[in-house]
């Protein structure tokens, strides 16, 4: 639906969401690009960084297209797999998104703390491994809230008040909720 009550100005709110993305997806590809080419920032804590740009281009690769769609071009429909694939990409994101960061924070604690075994306790099969961690538990938990919002019976009500599709407002649209 876009933002309720300002249909008028969708178009003018469209500009700054597309300058912001194209910032984004500049200023993380730069930082991709520099982290790939330079071997001195091949470091864990540049790793970690390299990896949140990476999120951080998949998140605002998910949700800003659509949006814009919506906000540009009126083209506010999307199947309901459609948004279910959002939805689930955002919160696995978020997910993985939110272990790199515990990973960091872990990862300078260790270098405090422990700072002559920094090298063997935060190497690279370590970061590698919390990768496969984060992306892990990111689908096995996002996959239980695209079954059960699957089983749920939805109505003649289909439209979000949102951008883009989040757990909360699809299951919203569920006539289960109103049946009671």
């Amino acid at each position: 639906m876009g933002i309720p009550g300002l249909e008028w100005a969708h178009v003018w709110i469209a500009i700054p969401f597309c300058a912001m993305y194209l910032v984004a997806l500049a200023g993380n590809a730069t930082l991709i690009l520099d982290k790939v080419t330079d071997s001195a920032l091949h470091a864990p804590m540049y790793l970690f960084l390299g990896l949140l740009s990476l999120t951080d281009l998949a998140l605002s690769s998910t949700t800003v297209p659509n949006s814009l769609a919506i906000l540009s071009f009126q083209a506010g429909e999307i199947s309901s797999d459609g948004c279910l694939a959002q939805m689930f990409c955002v919160h696995s994101v978020y997910a993985l998104e939110s272990l790199i960061l515990l990973a960091m924070a872990l990862g300078r604690y260790v270098a405090v703390c422990h700072p002559l075994r920094y090298t063997t306790i935060v190497n690279h099969a370590v970061i590698g491994r919390t990768v496969l961690v984060g992306i892990f538990r990111g689908i096995a938990v996002l996959s239980a809230f695209i079954f059960l919002l699957r089983q749920l019976p939805y109505c003649q009500h289909h439209v979000m008040a949102h951008t883009y599709c989040e757990h909360m407002g699809i299951a919203q649209l569920a006539c289960a909720s109103h049946c009671q």
